[in-house]
């Protein structure tokens, strides 16, 4: 599947190695003339594992995102156990609230990755 990111994404590519490509040229090394003509040949496999390897990092970023989001609302939750304080209470609720609009937003992108 091409989308616009993927497509500029090779196309940089792409150029990358074209330019590369011309500097081996200029100093005359047909040896990595040769090795930049075969990655250029199997960009279409080249930009696809790297494109999965970029999702595959989102989607671990993503969960320790979630992960960090969970042990914080943990640290709240303690935290409202202990409180006596009316504000203090009411304050900790509103992060736990806004906690877990982060948590469903990260749900949401993990599930989509």
């Amino acid at each position: 599947m091409t989308t616009p990111l993927t497509t500029k994404l090779t196309q940089a590519w792409v150029d990358d190695y074209l330019d590369l490509y011309n500097y081996a040229k200029y100093i005359g090394d047909t040896e990595w003339q040769q090795q930049i003509t075969e990655a250029l040949s199997n960009k279409e496999s080249i930009i696809q594992n790297h494109v999965l390897e970029m999702q595959e990092k989102l989607k671990q970023d993503l969960w320790k995102m979630f992960d960090t989001v969970n042990r914080n609302m943990l640290q709240i939750y303690e935290e409202l156990r202990k409180s006596q304080d009316v504000k203090q209470v009411e304050d900790l609720r509103q992060q736990v609230w806004e906690l877990k609009t982060q948590r469903i937003e990260l749900s949401r992108k993990i599930r989509r990755s």
